[in-house]
């Protein structure tokens, strides 16, 4: 059980809105979106544990081989808002047209003392499965990773796990809980909304 709290501790602490906005530099509909207090919960969280998006993307026309390009190229230059992300395809499938990207991106770093502290990631799995005119995007975030900069010490929680906390806790824990989540998810968001574009053909006005 200390171990379980001490996790959480690690990983929610240290946000408050305003240093967010300085490491994340953004705000945005995918983000406002989930800027309610009543929590997260049951809010696209899976049963066990994972944050996770559907989406069935239409493209009339366009062919299951060309949008599987399409996919295989969509994140191929992608580091985040803040440069820090990580992705690459983990599996791709010519004759099903199914490609998998697997990845994570930063959610911030608490310092501890002196510049050493925990960088923060969500850790995502993107999977698009492409039609004759169609491609279905599914985007996984399971777990949350706090990696300790001095010795490489890892520590992980799922999502669900994180959401329940962020539930029971009060005052400004509870408001730097909610900080974070909303960034996750809205990062979550605007990687299928990112996707998405790639398979419409159209390019992003974001630098994604």
């Amino acid at each position: 059980m200390k171990k379980v709290l001490f996790i959480f501790a690690l990983l929610l602490s240290g946000l408050t809105a305003g240093a967010q906005d300085d490491v994340y530099g953004h705000r945005d509909e995918a983000v406002d979106e989930h800027q309610n207090d009543g929590g997260f919960t049951g809010a696209g969280i899976t049963a066990d544990g994972a944050y996770e998006r559907k989406e069935v993307v239409m493209v009339d026309t366009v062919s299951a081989g060309v949008l599987y390009d399409r996919a295989m190229m969509a994140l191929s230059d992608w580091t985040g808002a803040n440069g820090k992300a990580k992705v690459g395809v983990d599996y791709q499938n010519q004759e099903t047209h199914t490609v998998i990207y697997k990845g994570r991106y930063s959610l911030g770093f608490k310092d501890v003392f002196l510049g050493t502290g925990w960088e923060r990631f969500a850790d995502f799995t993107l999977k698009v499965k492409c039609k004759d005119g169609r491609a279905q995007v599914t985007l996984s975030v399971p777990t949350v990773t706090g990696v300790y900069n001095a010795n490489g010490i890892t520590r992980r929680a799922t999502i669900g796990q994180l959401a329940q906390t962020v539930e029971k806790s009060r005052g400004k824990k509870r408001e730097r809980g909610l900080e974070m989540m909303r960034y996750l998810t809205g990062t979550a968001d605007e990687i299928v909304v990112a996707i998405e574009e790639s398979l419409k053909g159209e390019e992003s006005e974001e630098d994604f």
